[in-house]
Protein backbone atom coordinates (compact mmCIF):
# COMPACT_ATOMS: atom_id res chain seq x y z
CA UNK A 1 0.00 0.00 0.00
CA UNK A 2 1.47 3.51 -0.88
CA UNK A 3 2.65 5.56 1.94
CA UNK A 4 1.87 9.76 0.78
CA UNK A 5 4.30 11.97 2.86
CA UNK A 6 5.88 15.45 2.00
CA UNK A 7 9.64 15.98 1.33
CA UNK A 8 9.89 19.12 4.23
CA UNK A 9 8.11 16.44 6.64
CA UNK A 10 10.36 13.47 5.94
CA UNK A 11 13.22 15.01 5.16
CA UNK A 12 12.93 17.78 8.15
CA UNK A 13 16.44 18.00 10.19
CA UNK A 14 17.15 17.40 13.71
CA UNK A 15 16.75 19.72 16.09
CA UNK A 16 19.89 18.16 17.93
CA UNK A 17 22.55 18.70 14.68
CA UNK A 18 26.14 18.55 16.02
CA UNK A 19 28.63 19.73 13.50
CA UNK A 20 32.37 19.07 13.60
CA UNK A 21 35.56 20.16 11.26
CA UNK A 22 37.70 17.13 10.56
CA UNK A 23 41.38 17.14 8.82
CA UNK A 24 42.07 13.84 6.96
CA UNK A 25 45.84 13.89 7.20
CA UNK A 26 47.94 14.63 3.68
CA UNK A 27 43.72 14.82 1.90
CA UNK A 28 42.49 18.08 3.31
CA UNK A 29 38.86 19.38 5.72
CA UNK A 30 35.80 17.41 5.94
CA UNK A 31 32.36 18.41 7.95
CA UNK A 32 30.85 16.09 10.11
CA UNK A 33 27.36 16.20 11.10
CA UNK A 34 25.62 14.10 13.51
CA UNK A 35 22.14 13.03 14.22
CA UNK A 36 21.07 15.14 10.33
CA UNK A 37 17.09 14.27 9.93
CA UNK A 38 14.37 13.76 12.61
CA UNK A 39 12.74 11.04 10.84
CA UNK A 40 15.71 8.82 9.89
CA UNK A 41 13.77 5.63 10.88
CA UNK A 42 11.47 6.23 8.53
CA UNK A 43 13.63 7.37 5.88
CA UNK A 44 15.17 4.21 6.27
CA UNK A 45 11.60 2.20 6.16
CA UNK A 46 11.18 3.64 3.17
CA UNK A 47 14.02 2.35 1.26
CA UNK A 48 13.23 -1.26 3.25
CA UNK A 49 10.07 -0.91 0.99
CA UNK A 50 11.83 0.31 -2.36
CA UNK A 51 12.14 -1.23 -5.29
CA UNK A 52 15.36 -0.03 -6.48
CA UNK A 53 16.95 -0.41 -9.88
CA UNK A 54 20.68 -1.66 -10.98
CA UNK A 55 23.53 1.45 -11.15
CA UNK A 56 26.93 0.74 -12.79
CA UNK A 57 25.58 -1.96 -15.16
CA UNK A 58 26.44 -3.16 -18.34
CA UNK A 59 26.88 -6.57 -20.43
CA UNK A 60 30.41 -7.36 -18.50
CA UNK A 61 29.30 -6.26 -15.30
CA UNK A 62 29.48 -8.07 -12.04
CA UNK A 63 26.89 -6.37 -10.44
CA UNK A 64 23.55 -8.80 -10.18
CA UNK A 65 26.23 -11.27 -9.93
CA UNK A 66 28.33 -10.73 -6.89
CA UNK A 67 26.60 -8.06 -6.03
CA UNK A 68 23.54 -6.00 -5.95
CA UNK A 69 24.72 -2.78 -6.26
CA UNK A 70 21.51 0.13 -6.40
CA UNK A 71 20.43 3.33 -7.16
CA UNK A 72 16.98 5.19 -5.68
CA UNK A 73 16.31 8.12 -7.11
CA UNK A 74 13.06 10.89 -5.76
CA UNK A 75 12.61 13.38 -7.80
CA UNK A 76 11.77 16.89 -5.75
CA UNK A 77 8.03 17.85 -6.01
CA UNK A 78 8.35 21.36 -4.70
CA UNK A 79 5.86 22.66 -2.71
CA UNK A 80 6.55 25.99 -2.04
CA UNK A 81 7.43 25.12 2.08
CA UNK A 82 10.01 27.10 3.23
CA UNK A 83 11.43 23.90 4.82
CA UNK A 84 11.76 21.88 1.33
CA UNK A 85 15.38 21.86 0.53
CA UNK A 86 16.50 22.99 3.91
CA UNK A 87 19.21 19.99 4.10
CA UNK A 88 20.94 21.05 0.79
CA UNK A 89 21.28 24.55 1.73
CA UNK A 90 22.71 23.07 5.31
CA UNK A 91 25.18 21.28 3.66
CA UNK A 92 25.93 24.41 1.26
CA UNK A 93 26.02 26.43 4.10
CA UNK A 94 28.19 24.40 5.96
CA UNK A 95 30.49 23.70 2.41
CA UNK A 96 30.98 27.82 2.52
CA UNK A 97 31.70 28.10 6.23
CA UNK A 98 34.04 24.78 7.30
CA UNK A 99 35.50 24.26 4.11
CA UNK A 100 35.85 27.65 2.21
CA UNK A 101 33.75 26.68 -1.26
CA UNK A 102 30.64 28.72 -2.54
CA UNK A 103 28.33 26.20 -3.92
CA UNK A 104 25.00 27.10 -6.44
CA UNK A 105 21.72 27.56 -4.91
CA UNK A 106 20.33 24.97 -6.86
CA UNK A 107 17.90 21.86 -6.03
CA UNK A 108 19.01 18.62 -6.47
CA UNK A 109 17.28 15.09 -6.59
CA UNK A 110 17.27 12.73 -3.80
CA UNK A 111 19.75 10.20 -4.30
CA UNK A 112 19.95 6.91 -2.32
CA UNK A 113 23.07 3.89 -2.85
CA UNK A 114 21.33 0.49 -1.93
CA UNK A 115 24.44 -1.73 -1.67
CA UNK A 116 24.57 -5.67 -0.58
CA UNK A 117 26.82 -8.75 -1.26
CA UNK A 118 26.07 -11.94 -3.55
CA UNK A 119 29.69 -12.88 -2.86
CA UNK A 120 31.77 -11.02 -0.10
CA UNK A 121 35.12 -10.73 -1.27
CA UNK A 122 38.31 -10.89 0.64
CA UNK A 123 38.43 -8.08 3.43
CA UNK A 124 41.34 -6.22 1.41
CA UNK A 125 38.82 -6.12 -1.18
CA UNK A 126 36.62 -2.49 -0.66
CA UNK A 127 34.61 -0.52 -3.04
CA UNK A 128 36.92 0.68 -5.78
CA UNK A 129 38.23 4.32 -4.85
CA UNK A 130 36.75 7.50 -7.46
CA UNK A 131 36.81 10.93 -7.65
CA UNK A 132 33.32 12.24 -8.03
CA UNK A 133 34.16 15.28 -10.21
CA UNK A 134 36.50 18.75 -10.14
CA UNK A 135 33.51 21.24 -9.23
CA UNK A 136 31.16 19.66 -6.28
CA UNK A 137 30.91 19.52 -2.89
CA UNK A 138 29.57 15.83 -2.23
CA UNK A 139 27.71 14.56 0.75
CA UNK A 140 26.68 11.20 2.45
CA UNK A 141 24.47 10.44 4.61
CA UNK A 142 24.09 6.83 6.68
CA UNK A 143 21.19 5.16 7.57
CA UNK A 144 21.35 1.65 9.20
CA UNK A 145 21.42 0.07 12.34
CA UNK A 146 24.80 -1.46 11.36
CA UNK A 147 27.22 1.29 12.11
CA UNK A 148 29.98 -1.05 11.31
CA UNK A 149 31.15 0.57 7.68
CA UNK A 150 31.96 4.05 6.55
CA UNK A 151 34.02 6.24 3.97
CA UNK A 152 37.47 5.69 3.30
CA UNK A 153 39.72 8.16 1.75
CA UNK A 154 42.77 6.59 0.19
CA UNK A 155 45.51 8.41 -2.00
CA UNK A 156 48.26 6.99 -4.99
CA UNK A 157 45.06 5.39 -6.01
CA UNK A 158 46.11 3.00 -8.86
CA UNK A 159 43.10 1.91 -10.74
CA UNK A 160 42.98 -1.98 -12.56
CA UNK A 161 39.54 -1.57 -14.76
CA UNK A 162 36.39 0.17 -14.77
CA UNK A 163 33.98 0.45 -11.60
CA UNK A 164 30.54 -0.09 -14.55
CA UNK A 165 32.66 -3.87 -14.87
CA UNK A 166 33.10 -4.50 -11.22
CA UNK A 167 33.01 -1.83 -8.46
CA UNK A 168 35.79 -3.99 -6.23
CA UNK A 169 39.20 -3.10 -5.76
CA UNK A 170 42.21 -4.48 -3.42
CA UNK A 171 42.99 -1.27 -2.26
CA UNK A 172 45.77 -2.83 0.26
CA UNK A 173 47.42 -3.48 -3.16
CA UNK A 174 46.54 -0.82 -5.64
CA UNK A 175 45.58 2.16 -2.92
CA UNK A 176 46.69 4.16 0.00
CA UNK A 177 44.25 4.03 2.95
CA UNK A 178 44.67 7.37 5.00
CA UNK A 179 41.31 7.45 7.54
CA UNK A 180 37.97 5.64 7.17
CA UNK A 181 34.89 8.01 8.32
CA UNK A 182 32.86 6.03 10.73
CA UNK A 183 29.01 5.51 9.31
CA UNK A 184 27.27 6.35 12.68
CA UNK A 185 23.12 6.05 11.88
CA UNK A 186 22.27 9.74 10.78
CA UNK A 187 25.15 11.10 10.28
CA UNK A 188 26.12 13.26 6.78
CA UNK A 189 30.29 13.99 6.06
CA UNK A 190 30.40 17.09 3.61
CA UNK A 191 33.82 16.76 1.93
CA UNK A 192 35.17 17.91 -2.03
CA UNK A 193 34.20 15.54 -4.29
CA UNK A 194 37.64 15.24 -5.76
CA UNK A 195 38.86 13.89 -2.69
CA UNK A 196 39.07 9.93 -3.52
CA UNK A 197 37.21 7.57 -1.24
CA UNK A 198 34.47 4.73 -1.32
CA UNK A 199 32.45 2.88 1.01
CA UNK A 200 34.37 1.08 2.95
CA UNK A 201 32.85 -2.47 5.44
CA UNK A 202 34.69 -3.68 8.19
CA UNK A 203 33.06 -6.88 7.85
CA UNK A 204 31.88 -7.96 4.12
CA UNK A 205 29.87 -11.06 5.67
CA UNK A 206 27.83 -8.12 7.95
CA UNK A 207 26.34 -7.25 4.35
CA UNK A 208 24.80 -10.13 2.92
CA UNK A 209 21.80 -10.15 4.52
CA UNK A 210 21.50 -6.12 5.01
CA UNK A 211 21.06 -3.42 2.83
CA UNK A 212 24.02 -0.85 3.56
CA UNK A 213 22.05 2.66 2.64
CA UNK A 214 23.53 5.97 2.13
CA UNK A 215 21.95 9.43 0.74
CA UNK A 216 24.62 11.68 -1.66
CA UNK A 217 24.09 14.82 -2.85
CA UNK A 218 26.19 16.81 -5.10
CA UNK A 219 26.28 20.48 -5.18
CA UNK A 220 28.11 21.96 -7.54
CA UNK A 221 30.41 24.91 -6.94
CA UNK A 222 30.25 28.45 -8.39
CA UNK A 223 32.35 29.53 -11.51
CA UNK A 224 34.66 31.06 -8.82
CA UNK A 225 34.96 28.17 -7.38
CA UNK A 226 36.93 28.94 -3.81
CA UNK A 227 35.95 31.90 -1.46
Amino acid sequence: MPIPYLHHELFDLNTGIKTTKYEIEGIGPIVIIDQMYKYADDIKLMLDQAWVPSYHFNKHSRNYKDYYDCRYVIHPTTTEHRREFEAQMLIRDLARTHLGYDCLEKHYEYIFNCFKWINPPEQSHQMMPHQDSQNHIASVTYFNDNENHGTAFYTDVKLTHEEVEDVRLDVKKYANLVDVIPAKKNRTIIYPSWYWHGAYMNDHSEWVDDWRYSQVYFNKLKPEFKL
